[in-house]
């Protein structure tokens, strides 16, 4: 099977990179991705196309996927990944529709939950330091 990589993301500071590397597709829907986060495959777990960088380049804001199920999903969750200590947390998650961080605003992230059959999308904010269930 042939891997396809889509570009190399990189951090403003340009210490980090990732490529999308393609998975899947869902049927009638978005294609889903596994990444190579600075070199490393992050394994068992996909993500869709959004994601945003912190301006410091500490963080990655990434949407994951915890479903392919077409009649379960979508399934997402907003993933962040502390770039200097190499964790990983899921910080929210939207149960029947996508989550798309928007922007850093110094210590917050700000992300929006789009529910696509309620044509509804909620903004959120969270403080990154109130993140306590990294792994």
């Amino acid at each position: 099977m042939e891997i396809k990589e889509i570009g190399a993301y990189k951090s403003q500071d340009k210490k980090h990179g990732f490529d999308f590397i393609f998975e899947g597709e869902i049927r009638f829907g978005p294609t889903y991705y596994k990444i190579k986060l600075d070199g490393q495959l992050i394994t068992n777990r996909i993500f869709g196309f959004e994601f945003k960088w912190h301006p410091n380049s500490t963080f990655l804001a990434l949407q994951e996927w915890l479903t392919t199920d077409y009649q379960k999903g979508p399934i997402t969750s907003l993933t962040l990944i502390d770039l200097q200590k190499g964790k990983l947390a899921r910080i929210s998650t939207a149960d029947k529709g996508f989550i798309k961080p928007i922007k850093f605003d110094n210590d917050i992230i700000i992300f929006e939950k789009e529910y696509l059959a309620d044509g509804k999308t909620v903004e959120y904010e969270i403080k990154l330091d109130e993140i306590k269930n990294w792994e």
